[in-house]
């Protein structure tokens, strides 16, 4: 039986884990990085043939060929995973539109184009459901999100909208879905110190578990029932009020 595989964009920090989970459920992964080499390795040196590295920058108009390289090499896709997310302040007085161009190019247009390619190839899959597609966002983009991050939540908010958007266009046959997270590993420009103010501020008062995400992760491939929705896995941040 031919083993099942998955496109993941985005493993630097979350998408390493959930590769790595699909792979001891026995699927095959192609992953998509720019800068996360050591990553690559490690899945590479783990499970061999079943790990196929993408290296390329997702500001680049490369989606059909990420999608055709993976397609080629394993001979299926069945899921499609995107994780890849820049994420750095630009305050409005310092705001250009190349801050735009380097969040939402990697974002969402990368997450429409790679979702277009690949559901035709899922189309090729047998069964209802013939393929499942998941976004990773951001729980405060329709709610309250942060001052200081324009860029960042533009893009995510279009990230929201495409998978409403593609769920419906690509019904019945593939499922598209969205994890909205919360506070999961410390940024790289914030503070431990503003890091533990911000996890007070969640009713849980801790992150959010890379384990958690790695579970809903994995419940979302095997449902067959659910499109078109955003779930929230943010440790109860979406009812405990605005954020600055």
């Amino acid at each position: 039986m031919q083993r099942k595989v998955a496109l993941i964009t985005g493993i630097k920090r979350i998408g390493g884990s959930v590769a790595e989970a699909l792979l001891r459920e026995g699927w095959c992964v192609s992953v998509v990085y720019n800068t996360s080499e050591d990553v690559y390795k490690k899945l590479k040196e783990g499970y061999g043939d079943r790990v196929l590295g993408i290296k390329t920058d997702l500001t680049q108009d490369n989606h059909q060929r990420i999608v055709e390289e993976t397609y080629g090499h394993f001979g299926r896709l069945d899921a499609f995973l995107h994780l890849a997310s820049p994420y750095f302040p630009t305050p409005l007085e310092e705001l250009n539109p190349s801050h735009l161009y380097l969040h939402f190019k990697p974002i969402a247009e990368a997450f429409i184009f790679i979702a277009k390619h690949a559901f035709f190839h899922m189309l090729k899959n047998e069964g209802t459901v013939k393929g499942r597609i998941i976004a990773y966002g951001d729980w405060a983009t329709n709610l309250t999100p942060y001052r200081n991050y324009a860029a960042y939540f533009v893009a995510k908010g279009a990230l929201h909208t495409a998978v409403k958007v593609l769920a419906r266009e690509m019904a019945p046959h593939v499922l598209v879905n969205a994890i909205a997270l919360g506070p999961v590993l410390i940024p790289d420009h914030v503070s431990e110190e503003k890091w533990r103010d911000y996890l007070q501020k969640t009713p849980l008062k801790r992150p959010v578990s890379v384990e958690d995400i790695v579970l809903l992760s994995l419940t979302l491939l095997r449902m067959d029932s659910m499109t078109g929705e955003i779930l929230y896995l943010d440790s109860g941040r979406n009812i405990s009020g605005s954020c600055s």
